[in-house]
């Protein structure tokens, strides 16, 4: 008789621990998210990469639809505790309110116009952060373009990540890092 093979159960702890050619390897053979699984919900994040980490190493990301109806995401500023992977996930606030910067549109790889970049993640879900309401100091994020699976299919607690910098006119692009998300708790504070 033959052996099925068990599928790993990701955990945050064990994707955060694990090596580059592994993540690329979940993050190529997972399955999209369901962003209608993430409205309304706020998740702790984690750098993966030291260059990530140059920003800071853990931040939240939410996920809320905006009063037109489109599915956004934002990005609130954690206080860095040194913990790694680990620790807490203490937003900075201000007024208070969360400080938030960073916004981004929410679709899936194979709804966007093609690119090379794109080919190898058309199953993904997709992060883009060229909107026009990163204004002043959320101006820059503009680059950023993030590829999204979910590494246990059907489970919206766990999503793994990967940022590209997109530049120029002939989309030069260039891995900035892998990040996970997790330890998902609604939102407290509306963005919009």
């Amino acid at each position: 008789m033959l052996e099925t093979p068990t599928q790993t159960k990701w955990t945050f702890d064990s994707l955060a621990e694990a090596d580059r050619s592994t993540l690329e390897d979940i993050l190529l053979t997972g399955t999209p998210p369901d962003f209608e699984q993430m409205e309304g919900y706020i998740y702790a994040g984690w750098n993966h990469e030291w260059v990530g980490r140059l920003s800071g190493e853990k931040f939240k990301k939410g996920f809320r639809r905006r009063p037109d109806g489109q599915t956004y995401g934002y990005n609130e500023i954690v206080r860095q505790d040194r913990q790694g992977h680990r620790g807490e996930w203490n937003v900075r606030m201000r007024k208070g309110r969360p400080i938030q910067l960073g916004y981004f549109r929410v679709s899936n790889v194979a709804d966007e116009p093609p690119q090379p970049l794109y080919a190898p993640y058309a199953h993904a879900g997709h992060l883009n952060y060229n909107v026009p309401i990163n204004t002043g100091i959320s101006f820059p994020f503009r680059v950023i373009r993030d590829f999204s699976i979910l590494p246990n299919p059907g489970d919206h607690e766990l999503i793994l990540c990967k940022a590209y910098f997109q530049l120029g006119f002939k989309w030069a692009n260039i891995f900035y890092c892998y990040f996970l998300l997790g330890h998902r708790q609604e939102i407290e504070f509306e963005p919009w």
